[in-house]
């Protein structure tokens, strides 16, 4: 009988992503999905130390605005969340098709697919959860947050706060040093 492994599209882009840049570094996936909070643990061994990082990946499937007076043509929803305590770094990821610009008799000649992620730290999504409030009041909580972008460079919160703003630098590849020197 031959082992079945399976894992989420969000943590294997992650974990793509990051064995990728990481040098000197592994990325470790719990066998069990009963831990809370850990999804993905990078390990490091560094001057006679273990050193580790604990991710939780959260992830949205993309929402196309087809309206010609849309501000972006991408958008993202998360469900509210708690925080977990254990983990070091939330990573929220987005697949997105990229809308070719050559089109043949009004069909794409492919589809080319990309992800979006950014990278909080666990105070960093803490703050970020706090201030999740609904628009029209901001006194209450917003069950749900939204972001919206048109290519992976910039992201803009779009639901969840009283006015639109830049999450950019929470782009993983603004985040990519910093996550490679939080060790512990």
């Amino acid at each position: 009988m031959q082992p079945i492994f399976t894992m989420q599209y969000g943590e294997f882009a992650v974990a793509d992503y990051l064995s990728k840049r990481l040098k000197g570094a592994s990325i470790f996936i719990p066998a069990s999905a009963q831990e809370k909070g850990i999804d993905l643990l990078l390990y490091r061994h560094d001057n006679g130390c273990n050193k580790s990082n604990t991710i939780q990946v959260k992830m949205s499937r993309t929402y196309y605005s087809e309206k010609a007076n849309a501000t972006y043509p991408y958008y993202l929803w998360f469900n509210r969340f708690p925080i977990q305590q254990n983990a070091n770094w939330y990573i929220l990821v987005g697949i997105y098709a990229k809308h070719p610009d050559d089109k043949s008799k009004g069909r794409a000649k492919s589809t080319v697919w990309d992800t979006i992620m950014l990278a909080f730290t666990n105070k960093e999504m803490a703050l970020f959860m706090s201030e999740v409030k609904q628009k029209k009041d901001p006194t209450k909580d917003d069950r749900m947050f939204g972001f919206g972008f048109d290519s992976s460079k910039t992201i803009y919160q779009t639901r969840g706060y009283a006015e639109e703003r830049d999450m950019s630098y929470y782009l993983i590849e603004n985040r990519f040093e910093e996550i490679s020197n939080s060790f512990i």
